[in-house]
């Protein structure tokens, strides 16, 4: 099961959306529901677009079907194991943006660095 398939054709503010609420979704991941907060809530100036909530309930029910039990009773090194497969494809979704530049951002972060701006 990779997220990565499921979103990459997706528009990116759609593709990040949703990879931040399949996140969500899994860290609560075995938490009593009373503790459970709505994951697609950010703020009422920041509702979800009906096509996110709709590939976000997608690949969570493909994650189910592949566990064979819903998201809320997965353990946590499984729910950890998905977290990192949403992790990756935000990576690759990031190295995909127009005008992405690694090579850029890591002179950017030395010369912050450098001028004691940052601490590494």
């Amino acid at each position: 099961m990779d997220i990565l398939t499921y979103v990459e054709t997706a528009p990116e503010d759609t593709a990040f959306a949703v990879i931040y609420y399949c996140m969500r979704a899994l860290d609560q991941a075995g938490l009593p529901e009373e503790q459970q907060r709505d994951i697609f809530f950010d703020g009422p100036s920041n509702p979800p677009t009906t096509e996110s909530i709709n590939l976000t309930r997608a690949i969570l029910a493909a994650i189910e079907e592949a566990e064979h039990m819903p998201i809320d009773d997965l353990d946590r090194k499984t729910a950890e194991a998905y977290i990192r497969n949403a992790g990756a494809a935000m990576d690759t979704m990031i190295t995909r943006m127009e005008g992405y530049d690694e090579a850029r951002g890591k002179e950017l972060l030395r010369r912050m660095e450098a001028a004691s701006l940052i601490a590494l």
